[in-house]
């Protein structure tokens, strides 16, 4: 099954599938920051409605708007 960032209930653990839709400039930031495929990441924390939610990859911490987690693809590795 195919799942995006924003799509992932808080505690969970997923690694980064692919990068999608063709945003360049969103492409570049994400790879900038480490969130490439391959990387394990946690949400730790959303907001209601579209505000931004907070993730942790490599031991840093991110908050990353909802709209944008929705081209991040990721394959869900367990809940907490």
């Amino acid at each position: 099954m195919s799942l995006t960032l924003n799509q992932l209930a808080t505690g969970t653990i997923a690694t980064i599938s692919s990068l999608l839709g063709s945003n360049s400039a969103l492409h570049r930031q994400c790879g900038a920051l480490g969130l490439k495929p391959g990387e394990q990441v946690q949400v730790l924390r959303r907001n209601k409605g579209e505000g931004p939610m907070q993730i942790k990859c490599r031991g840093t911490l991110f908050a990353i708007r909802s709209s944008e987690a929705a081209f991040i693809g990721v394959t869900a590795d367990k809940p907490l």
